[in-house]
């Protein structure tokens, strides 16, 4: 098949400097807006052109496809809605504008297939944060069929996408849903006080214990969970496990069993005391940045990690959290002294089956979502090879 480089298809954009706006706000996108696992845009910033960060240049149109030029790993990728026409990009992004000779949604999926993301990830610099240049990206070489077919090919891709938005939106309901359940089982946590007795969390623990100092490594007995596993809106990720080896007498302080609380005491200022609750029966081994809490009725710990994880929690765990060279920290000590409300054990135990419940149901929804991912994966792989 044909094949050109994206910079012959391409056309450039035209760069700007929002501070001559003042005081008026103008919506910035830089790289934290882009998600790499939705391949989306959110997180939209309203800033002041008076307070224009120096990478906000790029001005952007409907359709444009912007590629992260760091971490290229990540395949953080996008293309710009309607409604963003006219906001302004960083630096930080390959802004791609097809001409008329290449179809936007074909190269929105192209700019997701493994041959570009392993192309990039090989020619990205720097150790500790690669990155690649919009040079590198724009020498990328595309497959090129004549448009009719590039059309055809776009709107296959998209029906096979489409299945995966739709998951990831019953994702996200569930997520609120857990939310809604706790705030309909125990109301608002700023109006506990009219409502409950308060004690604090300490009131509901057994015992806390810190994880394990050893080093982790590719091979070893005990796959060890560290903080990365412990995920921002209150789950325990499997993937990307290390392992190590314990002696007998340390199983019982350094792993953990289902109910276990998992509290994440070293992180950054916004990620420090993101908690999760064990669900498995997998032996498993826990880090040094995580304490392991456990509590006198197991399923209180469903309670305790809900309520961590509100906004409330939040708020709370940002005023306790001491903050050192860029890492704050919450001891177990600490965590032990937050308020909360004492309920009665039945509301904590119907919280808990719900929550259990809803787990189930995201557990079959990311299966779902897996296959979706490599029919789309095997989907674009056949179709830049002319094959769909």
């Amino acid at each position: 098949m044909k094949t050109a480089s994206l910079d012959a298809l391409t056309t450039k954009v035209v760069s700007w400097n929002p501070s001559r706006l003042g005081q008026d706000e103008f919506a910035y996108i830089d790289l934290g807006s882009v998600s790499s696992e939705t391949k989306l845009i959110s997180k939209v910033a309203r800033i002041r052109g008076a307070e224009a960060p120096s990478r906000a240049r790029q001005l952007l149109q409907t359709g444009d496809v912007l590629v992260s030029t760091v971490r290229p790993n990540l395949n953080a990728v996008a293309q710009v809605p309607a409604r963003l026409d006219g906001a302004t990009g960083s630096t930080g992004f390959t802004v791609l504008r097809p001409t008329e000779r290449l179809d936007a949604r074909y190269l929105f999926h192209w700019v997701q297939t493994r041959p570009f993301v392993m192309d990039m990830v090989r020619r990205a610099t720097g150790a500790s944060y690669p990155a690649v240049s919009d040079k590198i990206v724009k020498e990328s070489m595309i497959p090129l069929p004549p448009l009719a077919e590039q059309r055809r090919i776009a709107s296959i891709l998209d029906q096979a996408d489409l299945l995966r938005v739709k998951r990831r939106q019953v994702l996200e309901h569930l997520q609120g849903l857990q939310q809604s359940v706790f705030v309909q089982l125990f109301g608002d946590p700023s109006s506990w006080s009219d409502r409950w007795t308060l004690g604090s969390v300490g009131d509901l623990v057994e015992s806390t214990q810190y994880g394990s100092s050893a080093k982790a490594s590719n091979v070893g007995e005990w796959p060890v969970l560290r903080m990365g596993n412990v995920t921002d809106d209150g789950r325990l990720d499997l993937h990307d496990l290390k392992y190590l080896d314990l002696a007998t007498t340390d199983l019982p302080k350094y792993t953990v069993q289902r109910g276990d609380l998992l509290f994440n005491r070293t992180n950054s200022l916004e990620k420090v005391g993101k908690s999760c609750v064990v669900e498995t029966a997998r032996p498993l081994a826990f880090a040094g940045y995580l304490v392991r809490i456990r509590f006198v009725n197991p399923l209180a710990a469903y309670f305790v990690s809900a309520y961590l994880g509100s906004r409330h929690g939040r708020a709370v765990r940002r005023g306790l959290a001491k903050t050192a060279v860029n890492q704050a920290n919450i001891n177990p000590t600490e965590l032990k002294s937050v308020p909360i409300a004492l309920p009665p054990q039945d509301r904590i135990d119907a919280f808990a089956v719900q929550m259990k419940l809803i787990g189930k149901h995201r557990t079959l929804i990311e299966r779902d979502l897996a296959v979706a991912d490599e029919l789309l994966e095997s989907l674009q792989s056949h179709a830049f090879r002319g094959e769909l």
